[in-house]
């Protein structure tokens, strides 16, 4: 089970992969970013996900009733990997 730190920086890795030339890395991705202020259109965030089921082996939106037009930011997604893996859920457990 990955750990909510290491899905995060899956998902800025392969934002900034997308981006390419786009995003200088330096730059890091806010969390609070919209995906359009990150600087991904709608194509770029399909391609997004197929890269995170391969590279996190979990697709969140599979075996949930959310959608990609739910989640707002990039820390949404990191959010809802991390619940689709466990790990929100584990998070949540620690804390009580």
């Amino acid at each position: 089970m990955l750990s909510n730190a290491e899905i995060t920086e899956a998902i800025t890795n392969a934002i900034v992969d997308l981006l390419g030339d786009l995003h200088d890395e330096d730059d890091g991705i806010d969390l609070d970013a919209t995906f359009s202020e990150v600087g991904l259109n709608s194509l770029m965030l399909a391609r997004l996900v197929i890269a995170l089921e391969t590279d996190l082996g979990v697709d969140p939106f599979t075996d949930s009733d959310r959608s990609i037009v739910d989640v707002r930011t990039v820390g949404d997604l990191a959010g809802l990997y991390a619940q689709a893996s466990g790990t929100g859920q584990v998070a949540a457990e620690a804390a009580r």
